[in-house]
């Protein structure tokens, strides 16, 4: 599932086990039913050329002529979202004249499997997969024909026939979901916004529920999306007026395909500064990785995270590479590798290498074109370091401000350090001492303790830099920021660890330690 306003993170669902409660009539066990039409089904004899077979029994990698992944390997999703690990397949296929001998003009069938690890009861060996259907010979072959439609009907699956309208296709019965309506529609439009939005394709996908609830995915009502769906227009539609937030770029061999690129400059492209944790990669560049099936592999990750401006696009691989990259997917299929595995050769990983590659190289091109004109030196303004020289060239620089009045009970030393990250980014980290003055009347202070690390804007205190801070073990966290409480003692003093977060090595940096009296 994902949460409303953030498309990145998978929404978290207890995990509790329907069987847990499976002798409780009040409780009623949870299915979720995913139904296609208009395919081919899963027809074959049953065995090693069936596509039930492949795509429910079999453990084995079988590549898919039609490009859209790997049988066997599809089955991971659908155990992923079985709490019970537990799937139901009924499919309905024409037969097929080079089947019919062994076959019987079989065109239904309903299997089902439950996959959990090896295991051992009573001291005897389990593979622990079990199956659903017929035993024969010492195996379970899946149900056909009317025996199929008539165990279907029982579980609540509608009838299936070749030439009606609910004909050819396949019904999955997902025993004890792990997802809930809501975050199923939210996973549909992020990863295959793609195909619901392209008007060639015959695809949709509506979503109910046992309440009679209806949801269909509108990927171009979810904001986060929207930059992305426009960046596959960019990508695959010629663009008669270009505009200059807006980049196509046609990639040619190896790594052939077409890469939209947009941005906006007023808006998300420059984001506000965020709050530590809240992961919604808004200050990450991203762009949608697919190939032919239309659907989003990946949302790749280019450049560090707080270059700005921020970009968003969209890599629509040619079809001559689509194998080619297909068979470099993991059983996920959500990542384009870049190195040899079993399944997928030298050339497949070089080519995944490239386009990856080729992507980065174009993302840079293309913010380098979107960032304005330097401005002219004579109108940079440096404020501190205009301070330090003018200190420095001055005996005196006037008078100085008078100290703040009233008692100050506390005394404060700081050791801030900058220190190189990379080649361009640094962080600062250090010591702060907190201490009570020697004529402070009592002998201890509760005392509310406060580091921050800010840019400096233009003379100004800037976006806040995370401080990463160890405090003595005496003094607790607090609310706010860099906010710690505890018990200071008149003459001995605390020291506080930090180290900030790494920032551009081209803004100036201001460390601030306070201490106030609690109750003051």
């Amino acid at each position: 599932g994902l949460p409303s306003g953030n498309p990145w993170q998978p929404e978290k669902t207890p995990w509790k086990l329907g069987l847990d409660s499976l002798d409780d009539g009040s409780k009623p066990l949870r299915i979720l039913t995913i139904s296609e039409t208009g395919t081919t089904g899963m027809y074959g004899p049953w065995g090693k050329t069936s596509r039930m077979y492949l795509a429910m029994a079999s453990v084995g990698y079988t590549p898919k002529l039609e490009g859209g992944g790997s049988y066997g390997y599809g089955k991971a999703g659908l155990i992923g979202g079985s709490k019970t690990r537990t799937v139901i397949a009924y499919s309905c296929f024409r037969a097929r004249p080079h089947d019919q001998l062994n076959d019987r003009q079989v065109t239904r069938r309903l299997f089902g499997m439950t996959y959990w690890g090896e295991h051992e009861v009573n001291g005897c060996h389990f593979v622990g997969f079990g199956r659903f259907g017929h035993a024969v010979n010492g195996t379970v072959i899946p149900l056909e024909n009317e025996e199929a439609d008539e165990v279907a009907l029982s579980m609540g699956i509608p009838r299936r026939e070749v030439g009606s309208s609910n004909g050819l296709g396949t019904t999955f019965l997902v025993v004890d979901p792990t997802v809930e309506p809501c975050g199923l529609r939210r996973a549909v439009e992020r990863n295959w916004w793609p195909a619901l939005e392209d008007p060639d394709l015959d695809f949709s996908v509506t979503i109910s529920s046992d309440k009679g609830d209806m949801q269909i995915p509108r990927p171009k009502k979810d904001e986060a999306l929207q930059s992305f769906i426009r960046a596959y227009e960019v990508a695959t539609v010629p663009q008669d007026n270009p505009h200059p937030e807006e980049r196509r770029f046609r990639m040619q061999a190896p790594g052939r395909g077409r890469l939209g690129l947009v941005a906006n400059l007023a808006g998300w492209s420059y984001p506000e500064a965020m709050a530590p944790g809240e992961g919604y990669l808004r200050d990450r560049s991203l762009v949608a990785l697919m190939r032919r099936p239309r659907m989003v592999v990946e949302y790749y990750k280019v450049g560090r995270q707080n270059t700005r401006p921020v970009v968003r696009g969209v890599f629509v691989a040619d079809d001559e590479i689509d194998r080619h990259l297909r068979d470099t997917e993991p059983k996920g299929h959500d990542r384009w590798q870049t190195e040899p595995t079993e399944t997928a050769g030298e050339r497949s990983s070089s080519i995944a290498d490239n386009v990856l590659t080729k992507i980065k190289t174009r993302v840079s091109t293309f913010r380098r074109s979107l960032k304005p004109p330097p401005r002219p030196q004579e109108k940079i303004i440096l404020p501190v370091f205009d301070h330090i020289m003018r200190r420095l060239l001055q005996e005196d620089d006037g008078p100085h401000p008078p100290p703040p009045s009233g008692r100050r009970p506390f005394t404060i030393s700081t050791t801030p350090m900058a220190e190189s990250v990379d080649i361009s980014t640094v962080r600062v980290s250090g010591q702060a001492e907190f201490g009570l003055r020697d004529d402070y009347e009592n002998a201890t202070c509760q005392t509310r303790i406060q580091l921050r690390y800010s840019l400096v804007e233009e003379g100004a205190g800037g976006t806040d830099v995370k401080l990463h801070i160890t405090p003595p073990h005496d003094f607790k966290k607090g609310k706010g920021t860099g906010v710690y409480i505890g018990a200071l003692q008149r003459g001995k003093r605390v020291t506080f660890d930090f180290v900030g977060d790494p920032h551009s090595e081209v803004w100036t940096g201001k460390l601030t330690a306070t201490a106030i009296e609690v109750g003051a």
